[in-house]
């Protein structure tokens, strides 16, 4: 599924997109926000590419603008049962941030979500310090559900996540 609106287009992840991905997650700043602790090599990319490649449960698009490959985003745990999902992103080339693309993207990706999939309730998951996504997330209508005390442990320190979840009739 490809979707567009002006000059972002979200389209399947594909195999040669897999380097830059590996490269922006490897990425300190970004390895911070995204918790993860280990650098990410060419063959646990290749698994993590094989793995949602073959599972209905979890669809990512890489994030173009006007043709250039700039991120990814995603949705995980798609449970069309309860009519949930797990959403994230990143905006991997950093000379793109600051923009207004990490929600445009997102609020396309909503939209596919709420409406061509019929889910009532996206969720996600946040470093609880990560005040741009967290700014991104409040502007996108996303209100805080939790938090999970010391649940990460990175860079010699204890890190606080938070749920965040955007109800289908809390759309703005």
């Amino acid at each position: 599924m490809i979707l567009e609106q002006e000059k972002i287009c979200l389209r399947p992840l594909e195999r040669g997109d897999l380097e830059a991905s590996r490269r922006w997650v490897n990425l300190p700043d970004n390895a911070r926000d995204l918790l993860r602790v280990l650098p990410v090599s060419q063959p646990e990319q290749e698994k993590w590419f094989e793995a949602i490649s073959l599972d209905p449960a979890r669809m990512v698009w890489a994030l173009l603008h006007e043709g250039q490959h700039i991120g990814n985003l995603g949705l995980y745990h798609i449970d069309l049962l309860h009519r949930r999902a797990e959403l994230w992103c990143l905006v991997g080339d950093e000379s793109y941030r600051g923009h207004g693309l990490a929600k445009q993207a997102c609020r396309l990706l909503l939209n596919y979500a709420f409406k061509g999939l019929g889910l009532n309730k996206i969720f996600l998951h946040v470093a609880a310090g990560n005040g741009p996504a967290l700014e991104l997330y409040k502007k996108l209508g996303f209100v805080e559900e939790g938090r999970l005390a010391q649940e990460y442990y990175i860079e010699g320190r204890y890190v606080d996540l938070l749920r965040m979840r955007l109800l289908h009739e809390e759309i703005s």
